[in-house]
Order: C-alpha cells, then sequence, then structure tokens
C-alpha cells in the first residue's frame, strides 16, 4: 500500500494564453502611449516599452514556475520526494520509521512558514509554494500519514482519514 500526494503551483494561465494577453496587453497600451505620443508627450513611449518588458518579464517567470512539482511518496517503509524543477529531478528518500514531519514557524511577523521532512540530520522543505493555509493542512495530512519519530501507523488505516 502506498500514498501519493502531487503538489503543484497554481498558474492559471497557460502559455497560450499568456502570450494572448501579453499582446493585447501591449497593443492597448501602445494606442494610448501613440496618441499622447502624437500630442508631444514623446516620453511616454519609453516608459510604455519599459512597463511592457516588466510585464513580459513577469509572464515569463510566472511560466516557468507552473512548471514547478513536488510528489510526495509515502510506502510502509520509506518517504521519496521527487522535486521538479527547470533545474531537473531531484529525488530524496527517508526512511519512514525515523521521519518527523515539521512545520517551522515564519520568522518574521508576515512571513511564511516552512514545512520541512527531517530524518537523521537531513531536512527537506516541502511546499514551498503553497499558501499558508494549504501548507498547514498538508503538514496536518503528512504527520497522519507518517506518524511521528518511532512510530509508523499503517498507510490500510490512514486512507480511512484521507480527506482528499
Amino acid at each position: 500500500m502506498e500514498q501519493r500526494i502531487e503538489l503543484a503551483p497554481n498558474c492559471s494561465l497557460k502559455p497560450a494564453t499568456a502570450t494572448l494577453f501579453f499582446v493585447s496587453t501591449c497593443l492597448f497600451s501602445l494606442g494610448f502611449a501613440l496618441f499622447f505620443a502624437l500630442q508631444g508627450y514623446w516620453p511616454v513611449l519609453p516608459f510604455w516599452a519599459l512597463e511592457m518588458l516588466v510585464l513580459g518579464l513577469s509572464l515569463q517567470a510566472s511560466m516557468r514556475r507552473g512548471k514547478y512539482t513536488q510528489t510526495v511518496l509515502i510506502t510502509e517503509s520509506r518517504i521519496s520526494l521527487v522535486t521538479l524543477s527547470r533545474h531537473g529531478a531531484q529525488k530524496q528518500e527517508f526512511a519512514r520509521h525515523w521521519t518527523k514531519v515539521r512545520l517551522r514557524s515564519p520568522p518574521r511577523r508576515n512571513g511564511t512558514s516552512r514545512l520541512t521532512i527531517e530524518s537523521h540530520g537531513r531536512a527537506y522543505e516541502v511546499g514551498s509554494f503553497l499558501t499558508e493555509e494549504d501548507r498547514c493542512r498538508l503538514a496536518e495530512r503528512l504527520r497522519y500519514l507518517v506518524g511521528g519519530m518511532n512510530e509508523s501507523p499503517p498507510l490500510e488505516i490512514a486512507n480511512i482519514g484521507d480527506r482528499r
């Protein structure tokens, strides 16, 4: 028996939609920029170009972020974490019996917490792109599936409490 949890950031724009959005925004705002440039306010054009450059770079970063995924696979004896990013795939494995799930408080007042899976002096962050609420729910679910250190609940029983 095994449990698999797939995590991915919420990126609502697909590449074709992002391109359409970017082109339509550029054309729409260029109309206003040209109107003011023809009125003699020519400095509007460099600022328009700078604004569209920043928008394009932001969309590109968002599209790259959408390819980031994490998979947590929990078996009777092991916990495997596979992270796919633009840098390739990374795999971490932990012995389930000696693993601890820890949700660390944010270092600053308005910061974000960190969810880590730890064992034998190694720690790996999970779900860094999740909202605070989703990270807390994931921590609760992982604690339920993994158990505390030196205790590993049977995965068949863990399925009963699975709410997703």
